[in-house]
Order: structure tokens, then C-alpha cells, then sequence
């Protein structure tokens, strides 16, 4: 049993929990935390492969926890503690157990320590990755530093008075999980689009829809989540519908996953979806919002919700993501048939948006 955490983007971290929940059998929940508007942290408890952290969906990162002290004095003495705790507590040495095991390193390895601090100290970051260092440096004295790369990551948190130090688990290929072809401006970082996918309880024969794809981010998440009927995306920008097909369409080998081999892209209005009545499962979409086009919301928002609610089959599943709360709930409320189950805050685009759940009844 080894203590883990994923860090995710702020306001996922429950979502990401219930993923964990799901998907790494025995995981137990122990608590959550928050780097400010940076980053949501889930701690839980896991007696199985690593390997299997690695593959969540809705985190940026995932690590070993080695070391949590929820409340330090924010005093010099802290510098003291924590290079002393670093170099001889027995948590930290079972982590560090751990990652040897798995990561079966031939040599001893090189490391490097990041460091960040929030909140008010007696003292600056640079002393308190110092002393994580100083630490380090006693505990293992065969491994050696690196100001860069490095076999080993070592990630040192101090929120305010909770110390948080972990292992890193992951690379970067669990934060940038594929290169796009075309990026467009204000695209969904991954994680948030696995996150949303992932609140539809994605079934092999859904049909589903993005009506405003953008780049295709949430279309390949949910390609990514399994087999689908159809995969369905489209927006009204035809330079965004060509982002798409090249993020999507644009590679030589491609797995069929359903009744379709390969996702359909249109061009369309999502005030006026070409779909028949009762047609789609789920539909997930990134809606457009800010003070530069709120004249174009007040008509748009409407007008989509009144779409989501044509075409959405009964106990059909909708995840929006919008920072205009009070215009999606007077849309919504328009909807007899449409209910939000659940929503989630979470900060984007240097502003803090939400997630909202919906089902057709």
C-alpha cells in the first residue's frame, strides 16, 4: 500500500477521484487539496501497479507521495524540519522503495527538485527547495542532482502550512497526450476535455457529438475512451471544422471503434443542429463566453439549449463547459426536459468557469 496523488487543473480534482474510483480497484480516498488557482490535488491509497496511475485521463500529473506535514509554523524552523524529515523519515523512504521497484533503475539515478510556494514565510522558495535538496542529498547520497532533466522529478509543495513532496509518476506525454496537427487559440487542455467525456459514461454504441469542436479536443478524448456508434463534430467556423479533420482524420492509420471508422465532420450552426429529433446520446461542447461577444451569447445560448433538447435522446447525457452561470441556467430553465444533475468550478482562460452536467428526462 503507497500513498499516491494526481494533480489535475483547478475544480477537476473530483472529478478525477471519481475516475480513480473507477478505474484502480482497492484506491481509497484520503483527501484533497489546492495550489490556488494553479493547480486541484486528490491523495488516496493504492495497493496496485503504478502503471496503472499513469493511464488516468483527467489528471496533468500523477505522483508517489513522499512526504505531508498539514500544518507548519511558516517559521525559519521549518527549514530545519523538512530537511530533516526528508532525510529520515520513514514515509519518505518507503516512497522512495517504491519508485526503485518500479522504475528499475540499472545505476543509481539523477534527480532534480521543483519547488513552488504559496502564501507568506519567514523564508524565500529557493530556501525551501534548498533544504528539500540538503535533504536529498543526505538520504541518498549516491544519486546525484542535475539542474535539469533527470531520472527522478521531485516535486516539493508548500501551500500555505501544508508541506506536500512527491515522486513524480508521470511524463510529459500524460499532459500533452498527442501533438496536433493545427492548434487554435483558448483550445481545452485534455485533462478538462477527458474530464467532461468522462462525466458522460461513455457506453460503446453512443452517438456522440460536439457541436462546437473547435480543434477536436473533446472528440479525441472521447475517441481515447473507447468504442463509440458514432463520433460526431462540427462547428460554424469552417477554419475550426478544417482544425478538426486535420487533428482527427489527419493520420495514415486510424482503429475503428464503431459503426463508423472515422469520426464525421461538418460544417454547421448550433442554433440549428442537422440532426433528427431524439438521435444523440451524449454531447459534450466547450460554449463560447466573455464580454467580447455577450450580445451574440444572449441569442446563442437560447437557441443551442433549445437544440441540446430536440436532439438528445431521453436519459441522454449533455456536459457543458461555460463561464456565463446565469445564462445557462435561464437557457436551461427554457428546457422542460433538461435538468442539471451536478456542476463543477474550475478555473480557465485566467477566469473561473463551470461544468455542468445535464440530462434529458
Amino acid at each position: 500500500m503507497v500513498q499516491c496523488y494526481a494533480q489535475t487543473m483547478p475544480g477537476i480534482e473530483k472529478i478525477t477521484w471519481l475516475e480513480i474510483r473507477d478505474r484502480l480497484p482497492g484506491a481509497s480516498f484520503s483527501q484533497y487539496l489546492f495550489a490556488k488557482e494553479q493547480n486541484g490535488m486528490v491523495i488516496f491509497d493504492y495497493d496496485g501497479p503504478l502503471d496503472a496511475v499513469q493511464q488516468l485521463r483527467t489528471a496533468e500529473d500523477t505522483f508517489l507521495l513522499a512526504l505531508y506535514n498539514h500544518k507548519v509554523s511558516r517559521t525559519r524552523r521549518d527549514l530545519t524540519l523538512i530537511q530533516e524529515s526528508v532525510h529520515k523519515s520513514e514515509a519518505f523512504g518507503q516512497a522512495g522503495n517504491a519508485l526503485m521497484r518500479w522504475r528499475k533503475f540499472s545505476q543509481p539515478p539523477t534527480y532534480r527538485v521543483i519547488s513552488r510556494k504559496y502564501g507568506k514565510h519567514d523564508y524565500r522558495r529557493i530556501d525551501f527547495e534548498k533544504a528539500v535538496s540538503e535533504g536529498l542529498k543526505k538520504r541518498y547520497p549516491r544519486w546525484t542532482p542535475v539542474a535539469d532533466g533527470g531520472d527522478v522529478e521531485v516535486w516539493a509543495n508548500l501551500l500555505g502550512s501544508q508541506l506536500l513532496i512527491g515522486f513524480r509518476l508521470s511524463d510529459r506525454e500524460m499532459r500533452h497526450r498527442y501533438q496536433k496537427r493545427v492548434e487554435l487559440p483558448a483550445s481545452l487542455r485534455p485533462s478538462v476535455a477527458a474530464a467532461m467525456v468522462y462525466l458522460t459514461e461513455p457506453a460503446p454504441d453512443d452517438v456522440f457529438l460536439d457541436p462546437m469542436c473547435g480543434s477536436g479536443t473533446i472528440l479525441l478524448e472521447r475517441r481515447s475512451a473507447g468504442a463509440y456508434g458514432a463520433l460526431l463534430g462540427g462547428d460554424v467556423v469552417p477554419k475550426r471544422v478544417d482544425a478538426s479533420y486535420q487533428n482527427l482524420l489527419g493520420r495514415k492509420k486510424m482503429k475503428r471503434h464503431g459503426r463508423f471508422a472515422y469520426p464525421a465532420l461538418s460544417e454547421w450552426n448550433a442554433k440549428a443542429l442537422p440532426f433528427a429529433t431524439n438521435s444523440i446520446d451524449k454531447i459534450v461542447t466547450n460554449l463560447p463566453f466573455g464580454q467580447q461577444i455577450a450580445a451574440d451569447l444572449q441569442q446563442l445560448y437560447p437557441a443551442f439549449f433549445a437544440e441540446v433538447a430536440r436532439v438528445l435522446r431521453v436519459n441522454g447525457r449533455a456536459v457543458i463547459l461555460s463561464s456565463e452561470y446565469d445564462l445557462v441556467k435561464e437557457s436551461v430553465r427554457q428546457q422542460p426536459a433538461l435538468h442539471i444533475l451536478t456542476g463543477y468550478s474550475m478555473a480557465i482562460l485566467g477566469r473561473w468557469g463551470r461544468i455542468y452536467l445535464l440530462e434529458k428526462r
